[in-house]
């Protein structure tokens, strides 16, 4: 499946940023990611409900907050990762929701935040199903959220009658237009 393959190169990324690769070999990297997608589709086996996708996120999702998700250890651990994980993701706290079709990253730092989406599998016919990466990137998540921007300098200009259709896009995202705005 390919939301834990998304998930996995996701956090792979982040340690990345504080893992020495020329002292310590990109294989480890690639172990690192290995071992994770492996943990997370076990996670998942059992728990993916593509007719209810979000019935089991809390079970599936993967975490580094107040605690550390044992997968990330485990993964860790199987690459042979000298470093601990709480030194190659110092600073970040996140939460990702790893459901059937979308993945989701959440930081913890700013609870109110919506999650933003860093995968979304879009079908284009009834017939086919194209998979596309919305955004793969390991940057933390800022308190000015994109679609926030957007209602501020999009919305200013238009008039009521055109809410209804932005509020259906919004909607998705939980952020909804007052008629009076």
């Amino acid at each position: 499946s390919i939301p834990p393959q998304v998930a996995a190169s996701w956090w792979t990324k982040e340690i990345k940023k504080k893992y020495d690769s020329k002292k310590n070999g990109m294989e480890a990297l690639e172990k690192f990611r290995a071992s994770l997608v492996e943990g997370l589709t076990k996670r998942c086996t059992g728990h993916w409900h593509a007719a209810n996708p979000t019935k089991g996120c809390a079970y599936r999702s993967l975490s580094y907050d107040s605690r550390i998700d044992p997968l990330l250890r485990k993964a860790a651990k199987d690459a042979g990762i000298k470093m601990s994980i709480e030194e190659l993701l110092s600073g970040s706290r996140y939460i990702m929701f790893i459901n059937p079709g979308v993945v989701k990253l959440r930081n913890v730092a700013f609870c109110s935040a919506t999650p933003e989406t860093i995968y979304e599998q879009k079908k284009d016919s009834p017939k086919e199903e194209e998979s596309r990466v919305l955004k793969v990137k390991s940057t933390p998540l800022s308190r000015g959220n994109t679609i926030s921007s957007f209602v501020q300098k999009g919305l200013s200009s238009m008039g009521n009658s055109q809410y209804d259709h932005i509020n259906r896009y919004l909607k998705q995202q939980q952020i909804l237009v007052p008629p009076t705005m």
